[in-house]
């Protein structure tokens, strides 16, 4: 699924369904396995009692009769919400995002915040384990513009036959300018204050 199907997503459930079947596409997980870990993302991000829908709770189950009638009729309620045929409620939004792994997490995170007309470079939580997540995610943007350079000079030179290609270098390299843009701020902050920077809010230059 390339970047310009996510760029073009109408709404902000449509991007978090593409980022999603994206993920399960690319890493070969089933969509039952989406459930799951979405299922332990809602419940470990929402209490039980401000939870818009109810959870199964997959975690807590201990027979295995249980377990698959609660993950099947779950299944079926995340399938409805991909279709469109119910309005996904936003806690399960906020949990959806987290149930992606890097990269993707920061990838659909990024998209959202540019739908608002924001930068999308994303916070790392502070310490060690922030600050290697920081630069592996400019890294990975990085390998990502050389290869989508690497299709279009493949004839020797950029040209008009390259418009799809461009297309997903220009997603690609949008994406690296707000890599960039964490590890700049974060670098300046700890310069500064040694304090967390909040990139979050970073908006874009008229």
């Amino acid at each position: 699924m390339s970047d310009t199907q996510h760029r073009a997503a109408p709404t902000r459930s449509a991007v978090l369904c593409l980022h999603a079947a994206s993920y399960r596409q690319r890493m070969g997980v089933s969509h039952e396995e989406w459930c799951e870990a979405l299922d332990t993302a809602y419940c470990e991000l929402v209490p039980a009692s401000a939870r818009s829908v109810k959870a199964p709770e997959l975690q807590a189950i201990t027979t295995a009769k249980d377990y698959v009638s609660r993950l099947r009729a779950w299944d079926q309620q995340v399938r409805r919400w991909e279709e469109g045929d119910v309005r996904m409620p936003v806690d399960v939004e906020e949990a959806w995002v987290e149930a992606l792994p890097e990269p993707y997490r920061s990838e659909c995170r990024r998209e959202l915040a540019q739908r608002m007309g924001l930068w999308g470079a994303v916070r790392s939580e502070a310490g060690p384990a922030g600050d290697y997540e920081c630069w592996s995610r400019a890294l990975h943007s990085f390998s990502e513009v050389t290869r989508a350079m690497g299709c279009i000079l493949a004839d020797g030179e950029i040209g008009p036959q390259d418009a799809a290609n461009l297309e997903e270098l220009i997603a690609k390299a949008d994406a690296m300018r707000s890599d960039l843009t964490s590890l700049i701020e974060r670098s300046r902050t700890a310069i500064d204050t040694g304090a967390p920077a909040d990139v979050t809010q970073l908006r874009r230059r008229q």
